[in-house]
């Protein structure tokens, strides 16, 4: 199974937004997370990268 680390960054930092992360659904604005304790958390943004090998971490750019 692979869980993920979610983050914003904005260009200068990066935030975490969630952990845990089992699932992760594209939305027209945005993404629909869900952990792997059914927690629900819609964020706006846009992919920026994913590193399942080193991290398990998926980075979001924020929108502005």
């Amino acid at each position: 199974m692979c869980i993920a680390t979610i983050y914003f960054d904005d260009g200068r930092h990066r935030d975490k937004v969630m952990s845990d992360v089992v699932q992760i659904e594209a939305e027209r604005d945005g993404f629909l997370l869900v952990t792997l304790f059914g927690e629900e958390k819609f964020i706006k943004g846009k992919l920026k990268s994913v590193d399942f090998l080193k991290e398990h971490s998926v980075i979001i750019q924020k929108k502005s």
